[in-house]
């Protein structure tokens, strides 16, 4: 009999044994169940796979632009004009400054600085006193200005990736 205890003690200890090894595998695969699952979860809100992003072969990805930082070049001196205004003769000065990212276009307009300032000369004087005199109408001007060079920067072949111009002094009599 002590041997027919002994064995069922055995036996009962190799069963807890084996249940204990089942529940401990169980736990671990759910374990793993549920870390798979953050991680798919964490990389399907944050945007996927880069690898996804890819293109499909024979597409080309856009090349991407590097930003570089923004470059001034003052159109020296300030432009001096006079224009009529109900009879009485008025002044105008205004100092004008090229804002871009590419360093080409401020030796283009350093190189063209001669017919670029004929133009805004002729811009600038066929204003009109009235309309320089609110916001909305320096507004108009400014975007002329920027119309007037982009076009004149193109017309000579040269960059014309002009991202801003601005009147850094503005002046009438």
């Amino acid at each position: 009999m002590a041997t027919a205890e002994a064995d069922l003690d055995l036996g009962g200890e190799a069963t807890k044994k084996k249940g204990g090894m089942k529940s401990l595998l169980i736990m671990a695969g759910g374990g793993l169940v549920l870390v798979g699952a953050s991680v798919g979860l964490s990389m399907f809100l944050m945007g996927g796979d880069k690898a996804a992003e890819k293109p499909a072969a024979g597409e080309h990805a856009a090349p991407k632009k590097a930003t570089a930082p923004a470059a001034y070049t003052p159109l020296d001196p300030p432009f001096v004009v006079n224009f009529e205004d109900d009879g009485a003769i008025r002044f105008l000065q205004v100092s004008v400054d090229v804002m871009s990212r590419d360093p080409a276009v401020g030796e283009a307009i350093k190189l063209h600085m001669p017919a670029i300032r004929d133009q805004l000369i002729i811009l600038f004087s066929s204003s009109d006193y009235a309309t320089l005199s609110s916001r909305e109408g320096k507004e108009t001007l400014r975007a002329e200005a920027l119309t007037t060079l982009r076009a004149l920067l193109k017309a000579q072949h040269a960059p014309t990736d002009v991202d801003g111009l601005y009147f850094t002094n503005f002046v009438m009599q």
